[in-house]
């Protein structure tokens, strides 16, 4: 009996043992490699202000529009190329987010959204990177897109619409980025407020971010064999249809 008993101990422990190497691993992957940037200033802005996706820019505009600023301002300021991989990505998201942001309260309007007079906003000089001006759109297509081709970040940057992937409720970094980015991804693909999977008629119809930045995803197999590896289903032969964009501003209600 002593024997079986310390036979099942050494069974159990064993058994632990890849779930505690799991454990293991994820913390040594979360632990910062090389230099990073303090987002704490941004992460309290959007713990207050963000639920479920939506912004309460008012807020922002009366209590919190000093820090946004002053946290604009060391992006501006701050030395990227000191940054790893990583860290430099979360720290260019952050940057495309807290401009869209800044963006909304200066264009303080009713009904205001980010489609107006075409979309001017996307195209306005409002990055500032060190000596250097940028439009959102630069940001977006001449920094992330082309530098990092990462095709999961087009859930990470919010274009302060409601049919963009919903804004989180804290600032991005460079340890768990992978993490998060694959966990936006399949959450927005699942959300049937933004894409829909007709399981009967074999058709995916998705937000058309699949559709503008299709090629981002060409290198993947396609927008199709993507959104089936991340939902771990086959849409092989599926049909591909495009849904329509919601450019109301993702302000939680009566709080613009």
């Amino acid at each position: 009996m002593r024997l079986v008993a310390t036979l099942c101990v050494i069974a159990a422990l064993l058994g632990s043992a890849p779930e505690a190497h799991a454990r293991r691993h994820r913390r040594v992957a979360e632990v910062p490699q090389g230099p990073v940037f303090d987002h704490s200033a941004f992460d309290l802005i959007l713990r207050e202000s963000v639920r479920g996706g939506l912004v309460d820019y008012a807020h922002i505009r009366t209590a919190r529009a000093h820090e946004l600023d002053a946290y604009l301002a060391r992006l501006s300021a701050a030395d990227v190329t000191k940054l790893l991989r990583n860290e430099r990505l979360a720290f260019y998201i952050n940057l495309y987010n807290a401009t869209m942001i800044r963006a909304v309260l200066d264009h303080n309007a009713p009904d205001w959204t980010p489609a107006d007079d075409g979309g001017k906003v996307f195209d306005e000089p409002r990055v500032h990177l060190g000596d250097s001006t940028l439009s959102l759109n630069q940001l977006e297509k001449t920094i992330l897109i082309r530098r990092f081709r990462e095709p999961r970040v087009h859930t990470a940057l919010v274009c302060a619409a409601r049919s963009c992937p919903p804004l989180l409720p804290r600032a991005y970094r460079g340890r768990d980025l992978v993490r998060v980015l694959a966990a936006n991804m399949k959450q927005f693909l699942a959300d049937t407020s933004f894409n829909k999977i007709d399981t009967a008629a074999h058709t995916l119809r998705l937000s058309p971010i699949f559709k503008w930045y299709a090629d981002d995803f060409a290198g993947l197999g396609g927008v199709p064999a993507f959104a089936g590896r991340t939902l771990e289903r086959n849409f092989a032969g599926w049909k591909l249809e495009y849904l329509d964009y919601d450019w109301k501003l993702n302000a939680q209600e009566g709080r613009r």
